[in-house]
């Protein structure tokens, strides 16, 4: 192992919508953890870093610092942040992350059942993600009954599957 992979502490970059950069707490901690990996989640302290952007695809970027205690990054690791927002919901709908299916243009869509062999698609929106659910801040009503397993596979019956 090179003595790039074993560093003690390392900064991860959020890439976030300019649009909800007002939503997004610059002061809390974020969350990181390795893509797949399992039980490891890091806590990361906002660093004050030059500011950098993406202004064709609108985007700022955010940096976080932490403690890479066991090497469970690696340099250049892809891994998830799951960073901090204000004013997010305590409470309200929740589905399951099997069953939310995002189109080309980043539209966030739910089936829900409406009868036998019936379903109607919905789009939704997300307020917050946290293992494995998504909080919802609209789009369906207590009481929706909304396919968790095999949703893809509907989505691909409705525009079909190439």
């Amino acid at each position: 192992m090179s003595a790039l992979n074993q560093q003690g502490y390392l900064w991860v970059r959020a890439t976030v919508y300019a649009g909800d950069l007002e939503r997004i707490d610059r002061q809390a901690t974020a969350t990181v953890q390795p893509l797949g990996g399992e039980g490891v989640r890091l806590t990361a302290k906002p660093v004050n870093a030059p500011p950098s952007a993406n202004a064709a695809a609108g985007t700022v970027d955010l940096y976080f610092g932490f403690s890479n205690t066991g090497n469970a990054v690696s340099v250049g690791q892809r891994v998830s942040v799951e960073l901090p927002v204000r004013g997010a919901p305590d409470t309200g709908l929740t589905i399951p992350a099997s069953a939310l299916l995002r189109d080309i243009y980043g539209g966030e869509w739910v089936y829900v059942r409406t009868g036998p062999h019936a379903y109607e698609r919905r789009r939704v929106e997300i307020a917050t993600a946290k293992d494995g659910y998504f909080q919802l801040n609209r789009g369906l009503k207590s009481g929706d009954e909304v396919v968790t397993a095999g949703a893809a596979e509907l989505f691909g019956t409705e525009f079909g599957a190439k």
